[in-house]
C-alpha cells in the first residue's frame, strides 16, 4: 500500500474515533443525564481535533450529519463550538435555522448550539474546563 493509502486510512480512523466519542457522549446524556459525565469524553473530542488539524473539513461534516441524523443532540456540539469558535459550524446552524417553515417551534437545538459561541454561554458553568479559566 503506498503513503497515500495509509493517510487515508489514518483520516478515517480518526474521524471514527471522533464519532465513537461523540456517540459515548451522547449515551452519557441519554441514559446518565450528566454533563459531568459526558465531559471527558467531549474533551477526548478535542484532544483528536486539535492532533488533526488537517481533518477539519471532514470533522465539520461528521458533526454536522450526526447532529442532522439526531444520533446527536446540540451539547456535545455545543461544548465543542465553545472552544474550537468554527465559523463554519455557525454558518451551517445559522443557514439550517433561516431554512425551517417554523423555527419558534423547532429551532431551539439549533439556537442552544449558536449560543455556544458566546462568551457568556449558560450551560459552561456545568463543565470544568470551561470554570477554570
Amino acid at each position: 500500500m503506498d503513503v497515500y493509502g495509509l493517510q487515508k486510512i489514518g483520516k478515517t480512523m480518526i474521524i471514527q474515533e471522533l464519532k465513537n466519542e461523540l456517540l459515548a457522549a451522547e449515551n452519557i446524556l441519554n441514559t446518565e443525564y450528566s454533563f459531568e459525565k459526558a465531559e471527558p469524553n467531549y474533551c477526548r473530542c478535542l484532544e483528536i481535533i486539535y492532533g488533526a488539524p488537517e481533518s477539519k473539513s471532514q470533522f465539520v461534516d461528521l458533526m454536522t450529519s450526526l447532529f442532522e441524523s439526531n444520533q446527536v443532540s446540540d451539547e456535545p456540539l455545543a461544548f465543542l463550538m465553545h472552544s474550537l469558535r468554527w465559523p463554519e459550524i455557525r454558518a451551517w446552524a445559522e443557514n439550517k435555522l433561516r431554512q425551517m417553515p417554523n423555527p419558534i417551534a423547532t429551532g431551539r437545538p439549533l439556537e442552544k448550539l449558536i449560543e455556544a459561541f458566546n462568551e457568556d454561554w449558560e450551560n459552561q458553568q456545568f463543565y470544568e474546563l470551561f470554570t477554570k479559566e
